[in-house]
């Protein structure tokens, strides 16, 4: 779910096979997570200027 300028929300349905790419980093006792992003799709842009990289799962 993302919201736009005007506080809107906007749910993006996805395949189920579907995940969102990133990086679990752990230091000391924290622990972070970075979401990869790519440029918006274009019928999206209005919305948000990063959109977080989806990969499909394998065997899925």
């Amino acid at each position: 779910m993302e919201k736009d300028q005007g506080n809107q929300s906007h749910w993006i349905e996805l395949d189920k096979r579907m995940v969102i790419q990133g990086l679990l980093a752990e230091r000391d006792d924290e622990m972070r997570v970075y979401v990869v992003t790519i440029n918006t799709p274009p019928e999206y842009a209005g919305i948000h200027d990063r959109w977080p990289r989806l990969v499909r799962l394998k065997n899925q």
